[in-house]
């Protein structure tokens, strides 16, 4: 059964001094002030600072109304601190949650490393960044990290997003860090839930670089906000079901077809944040996302050996400690309409236990 989870350089026009060394005129005191929010509109209207600037990689003109920072190598991992252009806006004082979001145009990373998106930051050694990213996969990703003491933890979430526009948004509750994605503005998928120990990060903005030292490209951001939760953020169903299945689950009945399995495809199930694993005798790691909004909740599994599409589709139930699972085992098939399996309908299903709590 384990095959059924198978799952150029820029002309760039050389920015102003102005867009690195004079800050706008909005800097928001107390979070009254809020949302703040970027256009990129001919200047800066946020009273932004950039870490290591090089103006020769930013620009507000090679694409009036967009922020163009064009990636180049640089690094802020371990002891690196290399990476330029980190551009930052302070958290008000006071503002214990929040939610950013940018929008990003015509980028499609092509080499290791090289990514562009949102940072909240305080220091190179302390941050958490959410980015486009090119993996060691071999294909463009969704990548979540968080870095505190040069102890590094990632998320990586294969995903289909444009290259033409996408948008990402980080919402910060407490230590946790939710990181969704959109590719209309409008309906964000989340991806990942990190935990980060910093509940009252300093700034927060945006980051494009490389990994290798060739290939720089542009990304185009087309506005930054910060902004105070809503009330319906607050209260974020898919948040509090990926919450909930934190931690470690054991099999103890597993049908294929209706039928009764003693072996395989899974005896254990890890939940970690941003991650499910399965383990039998050897281990599929996956990235999945949930649906609240279906009867039964619907899940699926993205695994991360196989390319961005390869998906596992599937629905769920959480009673307390028993997690009830049933999968469609065939990459892309539509998922059960129930939680059970029958005599030739080709499903998996599986109730679990947990026996250890991740939260």
């Amino acid at each position: 059964m384990r095959s059924g989870f198978l799952l150029f350089n820029i002309s760039l026009a050389v920015a102003s001094a102005a867009l690195i060394l004079v800050p706008g005129s909005s800097r928001a005191e107390t979070p009254g002030d809020l949302p703040l929010r970027d256009e990129f509109d001919s200047k800066l209207t946020l009273d932004w600072e950039t870490i290591r600037p090089d103006p020769t990689h930013m620009s507000l003109e090679t694409h009036p109304g967009k922020l163009t920072i064009t990636t180049q190598y640089g690094s802020f991992h371990g002891s690196q601190t290399s990476a330029k252009n980190l551009l930052l806006i302070d958290v008000p004082q006071g503002m214990d949650d929040f939610v950013i979001t940018t929008c990003i145009e015509d980028f499609l990373p092509e080499t290791d490393w090289q990514q562009a998106g949102l940072l909240v930051y305080d220091g190179d050694d302390d941050h958490l960044k959410w980015v486009r990213d090119h993996h060691g996969l071999g294909f463009p990703v969704l990548n979540a990290v968080t870095e505190l003491k040069q102890e590094r933890y990632a998320s990586v979430c294969p995903a289909e997003v444009s290259k033409e526009r996408f948008w990402l948004r980080v919402t910060k509750r407490g230590d946790q860090y939710q990181c969704a994605a959109s590719v209309d503005g409008k309906n964000f998928i989340t991806y990942c839930v990190l935990p980060w120990p910093n509940r009252s990060p300093k700034r927060v903005g945006l980051v494009a670089k490389n990994g290798p030292r060739e290939g720089d490209k542009e990304a185009q951001f087309d506005f930054f906000e910060l902004r105070n939760l809503t009330d319906a953020e607050r209260k974020d169903p898919v948040y509090e079901m990926r919450r909930a299945l934190l931690g470690k689950w054991k099999a103890v009945d597993r049908q294929f077809n209706g039928k009764a399995l003693t072996k395989g495809p899974a005896t254990l199930l890890i939940a970690k944040p941003g991650t499910l694993i399965l383990q039998e005798k050897s281990s599929l790691v996956v990235s999945y996302t949930v649906d609240p909004t279906t009867t039964p909740n619907g899940i699926t599994l993205i695994p991360r050996q196989h390319g961005v599409g390869q998906l596992l589709n599937g629905v769920f139930s959480l009673d307390g400690d028993t997690l009830t699972l049933c999968l469609n085992p065939k990459l892309n098939g539509q998922a059960p309409d129930s939680l059970e399996s029958v005599e030739g309908d080709g499903h998996m299903f599986l109730r679990l236990e947990r026996y250890e709590d991740g939260q």
